[in-house]
Order: structure tokens, then sequence, then C-alpha cells
């Protein structure tokens, strides 16, 4: 009895084995989606990164009183001004780089001299 048990076990792993390949065949292979290229975003013209930039400074209340300049050329954004202080230069890169779009900022901000 021993054989005819193996036998059927063998018969039964077969069985299991060619299912699996058939169902396997018709699937399309699966790839990890951070394997895969992101989708290509619309590119965001710059007069709108222009004014959504100029409307966060506006909005933040650090940031609101200075006069801070603001260029947009394919994405690349130069700002421009004078600040009191680094932490008014990190906090006007930092809203700037928040904000969709940007590729590249060009920081020209300096420091007030007293």
């Amino acid at each position: 009895m021993g054989e005819k048990m193996n036998d059927k076990l063998g018969l039964v792993t077969l069985i299991l084995i060619a299912a699996l390949s058939v169902a396997a065949c018709g699937n399309e292979e699966k790839v990890h989606e951070s394997w895969k290229t992101p989708p290509a975003k619309a590119e965001i013209d710059d007069s709108t990164l222009v004014s959504t930039i100029k409307s966060a400074l506006k909005a933040d209340p650090e940031v609101r009183h200075l006069d801070i300049g603001v260029d947009a050329e394919n994405g690349t954004v130069m700002l421009s001004g004078v600040v009191d202080n680094q932490s008014q230069i990190d906090r006007v890169n930092m809203l700037t780089w928040m904000v969709e779009g940007i590729k590249k900022v060009d920081n020209k901000m300096s420091l007030r001299t007293s």
C-alpha cells in the first residue's frame, strides 16, 4: 500500500504543478510600482509658479512683510530681495520648494546690513 500512496502523492503533485503553470501563463508579468516610470505630470507655466509662490509668501506671517522678488523661467525660480536674517531666507526657500512644478531655485536674496 505504501507504493500506491506514493503514486497518488506524485500524481497530486503533478496536477498541482500543471494547474499553477497554466494559471501563471494567463497573467501578465507583475512589476512593482517603484520600478515603473511615473506618468508625466503636466508642466505648470511660469506665471502660475510666480503667482503661487507670491501667494504662499504673503500668507506666511514670518515673511509676508518682506519685499521678495520672484521670477520664473522653465520651472527655475529666482528669488531676490533683502531680508533681516538667515531664518527668513530659509523660510522663503522652503515655501518656494513646496510649490508643485518647481525644478530649481536660484536664491539671490541677501541679508540686510545695519
